[in-house]
């Protein structure tokens, strides 16, 4: 019996020993992987705004209509590019355009576009622009001097083309009249040289047959008021005038303004040009009537 017994313990461990063996194992608990590190937040460098360019714009005389609109569409064309336009008029004085560079050049402006008064006159202030590392256009010139760029315009051609649209309107409006007998005025300037040529190609009005020069009034600066007072005056000594020949467009708007006070019944008798006014070549006159 005992044998027995011990028999049967036995069988008993070893089964315990086979089920031990076949039972679940205990599982380890996962460890956690470690988190990555966190990359410090990056702040995007701000690129600084880029700085405005501007441009310093000098002309003769912002009265006059041509050069007006010219401005306001070089304004905006520049303007659709982002570039700024200073505009700066000299009211015809050379002297005064002088230092309206000079400030621009205080002003740092990027470039400067230079519609000289006289051009020779402002030759040391585009120097002083250029060493202040400043580009310079300028508008007209014989020769491209110290400028970077040029536009140049051929001023004694300006005044023989001049006269030659007056020949052409006193041919036109007097057709019948005798040689040399319409009487022409000349109001420009000799003081600066390219006005000089200017002034000499207008003298080549004595090369029309029916015209005849009968007096020259040298004027500095040709504004509106200096217009008016001077076409007053050519007309209280010499009222038979039909043709004004003027150094330039504002000058000229004086003479235009002289001429419809003094003779307002008869304004497509006379003419008063200046550059390259197509008016007197068709024959037409002044603003309202057919006089300038």
């Amino acid at each position: 019996m005992n044998k027995r017994l011990f028999t049967v313990l036995t069988l008993v461990l070893v089964l315990a020993t086979v089920l031990s063996a076949c039972g679940a194992k205990a599982t380890p608990t996962p460890t956690a992987k470690p988190a990555a590190p966190t990359a410090a937040p990056t702040t995007a460098p701000t690129t600084p705004p880029a700085k405005q360019l501007r441009i310093g714009y000098c002309i003769p005389d912002a009265a006059n209509s041509f050069l007006s609109a010219l401005t306001t569409r070089v304004k905006e064309l520049f303007a659709a590019d982002g570039i700024e336009v200073l505009v700066a008029s000299a009211d015809g004085d050379a002297a005064k355009q002088y230092n309206q560079i000079e400030n621009f050049i205080s002003m740092g402006v990027d470039a400067l576009i230079v519609m000289s008064v006289d051009p020779v006159g402002v030759i040391s202030a585009v120097e002083q622009a250029k060493k202040a590392g400043i580009k310079v256009l300028g508008v007209p010139v014989d020769e491209q001097g110290p400028y970077d760029a040029y536009m140049h315009t051929d001023q004694y051609e300006i005044g023989t083309l001049a006269a030659g649209m007056a020949c052409d309107f006193i041919n036109k409006t007097y057709p019948n009249a005798p040689d040399k007998s319409i009487e022409v005025a000349i109001m420009s300037t000799e003081g600066a040289p390219e006005m000089k040529k200017r002034t000499n190609g207008f003298r080549t009005i004595e090369s029309c047959p029916k015209a005849k020069l009968v007096t020259f009034v040298d004027v500095p600066n040709a504004t509106i008021t200096a217009g008016v007072t001077t076409a007053e005056n050519i007309l209280t000594a010499y009222p038979n005038v039909k043709v004004f020949l003027v150094i330039g467009d504002s000058g000229a708007m004086g003479v235009s303004q002289a001429i419809r006070a003094f003779a307002p019944n008869d304004l497509d008798k006379t003419c008063g040009t200046a550059r390259l006014l197509s008016e007197c070549r068709e024959g037409h006159g002044a603003p309202g009537g057919r006089g300038f």
